[in-house]
């Protein structure tokens, strides 16, 4: 049984804040302005991570390659233009999941969770969009880790993975991670075999 967890609407206000800092600009000027933090995480040979397709590019555009990219050839839920598109690259492994859009499925965290553990570089595509994975990221990255995402319209956000920051997404993941947050459209699944299932998830996860 595929879960796919809907972001519920009392927690969306959570979203709209930046979970670090946030870099005005767009392109190479908001790359420029991020090359200390990198550089500080290269010399401490400490990951780096990238969620979204105008974050990666904007950063392999520039030689700087994310450890971990996620893409799904959207941007504010349009179409990236071919000129946005090209986010792939030799060193990259690819691992396709699904995730559709308002969610977080089983599928996307664990491949996130298994990225993070491996010692080659990946690239998540994801059919739907990952506008969310940015929460499990966090969570299960490692105390240093640089996280960067897209804030829409406003430039580009860098998180410095700590144990708080770590804490506080994990207890925000957790909330989500519900079994009445699942959607039950395809699986015509009782409420008992959801809960049953969201428990065996949480347990393998966690």
């Amino acid at each position: 049984m595929n879960l796919y967890f809907d972001l519920p609407k009392e927690l969306r206000p959570f979203l709209k804040n930046p979970y670090g800092t946030l870099y005005p600009g767009n392109g190479p000027e908001v790359i420029d302005q991020v090359r200390p933090l990198l550089a500080a995480a290269a010399g401490k040979n400490t990951p780096v991570i990238s969620v979204g397709d105008v974050t990666t590019y904007n950063l392999i555009s520039a030689g700087i390659f994310p450890k971990l990219c996620l893409v799904d050839r959207l941007t504010k839920r349009l179409p990236v233009s071919e000129q946005i598109s090209p986010t792939s690259h030799s060193k990259y492994c690819d691992v396709r999941v699904k995730n559709p859009a308002g969610t977080i499925s089983d599928e996307m965290v664990f491949a996130i969770q298994k990225a993070l553990l491996s010692d080659s570089d990946i690239r998540i595509c994801v059919d739907g969009e990952e506008d969310l994975a940015t929460v499990p990221v966090i969570a299960f990255s490692k105390p240093g880790t640089v996280v960067l995402y897209g804030q829409p319209d406003e430039g580009m956000v860098a998180v410095t993975v700590t144990d708080a920051k770590k804490m506080e997404m994990e207890t925000f993941f957790r909330q989500i991670l519900d079994a009445k947050n699942v959607r039950n459209s395809t699986n015509h699944a009782s409420e008992d075999e959801l809960e049953k299932a969201v428990d065996s998830f949480l347990k393998e996860l966690f």
